[in-house]
């Protein structure tokens, strides 16, 4: 750090924080620049905006507000680290594939500096819950690791050699579009980006959840079944969590529902450990944190079929803070960069 930016950072105070913005919910965390000082929390739904402008002025609106609640200020702040629903393109600061946020493709430091004069860096929620349990959780202490994020969707991030890696495109981890088996292709099947992969059709909470509700509906299910009490006796009710409770009891309908989606799961990181040699794979999302303890057996003892390479394979252990913590580690790494 130059002389200058040394005495820049020291007007800025001591400051930072981590922001994990979902479609519905915002986690803010505030603390000191260095690691073990007390953090401080803040919770608020989203507010949604059509566009960048009106969502970034309200933001740092409420970021100010937490900020003179614990008796800092916003100007103290040395940054800011920001976690989006999409992919960031890192070079170009533009959000895609955010389907909460359907912004215009532009960059928005521009936007962001008119509200917030310190530093910031910018990703997609995945990789800042990879760097939060990289930080303080399940893959501390790894220098290679795969974060999969099992919920509505699928996603992954990927730190190698200690930094994530976001690819070309910033779409590193989009593993929703792996082809793990032949259902769900067809000879017109092409690939769409606004659309679920075959993958994520099938093993996301999402596909589970269809697949149960067709499963019941084509006649397969009976109302002996525990997931047809667990969801009130309602097809429509029925969720990816009541299939795994029910599998976790045996019940012969949830086994046959999972059979597919967990062979796919397992066949999809076996895929990844053959191709980047992670020493563990850390299972996140509402989906793997329903049952933890069932939906990791079930993953290893699949798994145990497909591969040659050690890894750990465990759930993550930060729940739903992992993207703010992740946010306010990545901030404080590139402040001790600079």
């Amino acid at each position: 750090m130059t002389e200058a930016q040394l005495e820049g950072f020291e007007a800025k105070g001591s400051w930072v924080a981590g922001i994990d913005i979902g479609g519905t919910k915002i986690l803010m965390l505030l603390s000191n620049q260095k690691c073990g000082g007390e953090v401080h929390e803040r919770r608020l739904p989203t507010q949604s905006a059509e566009q960048p402008e009106l969502f970034f002025q309200w933001l740092f609106t409420e970021l100010k507000t937490f900020c003179a609640e614990i008796g800092c200020d916003l100007d103290r702040l040395a940054g800011v680290g920001l976690g989006f629903p999409g992919v960031i393109l890192q070079d170009e600061a533009v959000l895609r594939n955010a389907p909460a946020f359907q912004w215009p493709e532009e960059d928005i430091r521009p936007i962001i500096a008119k509200y917030y004069s310190g530093k910031i860096v910018l990703d997609n929620d995945v990789n800042m819950a990879a760097m939060g349990e990289v930080d303080q959780g399940a893959a501390k202490g790894h220098r290679h690791s795969v974060m999969v994020t099992v919920g509505t969707g699928i996603g992954a991030a990927l730190v190698l050699n200690g930094e994530l890696h976001s690819g070309q495109h910033g779409a590193a981890g989009e593993i929703g579009h792996f082809i793990t088996g032949d259902e769900g292709l067809s000879s017109e099947y092409v690939a769409d980006g606004d659309a679920f992969g075959v993958f994520e059709q099938v093993t996301s909470g999402t596909g589970i959840t269809e697949r149960a509700r067709h499963y019941f509906n084509s006649g397969k299910g009976s109302e002996l079944s525990l997931i047809w009490s667990l969801a009130g006796g309602e097809v429509e009710q029925i969720e990816a969590r009541h299939v795994f409770k029910a599998a976790e009891s045996g019940d012969v309908a949830a086994l046959e529902i999972l059979e597919l989606p967990m062979r796919y799961m397992a066949r999809g990181l076996a895929n990844i450990t053959a191709l980047l040699n992670p020493s563990i794979i850390v299972l996140g999302g509402g989906v793997a944190a329903s049952n933890p303890a069932y939906y990791l057996n079930e993953v290893q003892a699949r798994l145990k079929r497909y591969v040659v390479l050690p890894v750990q394979v465990v759930i993550a252990e930060l729940g739903n803070k992992a993207g703010a913590i992740g946010a306010l580690a990545s901030i404080r790494r590139h402040l001790e960069r600079m």
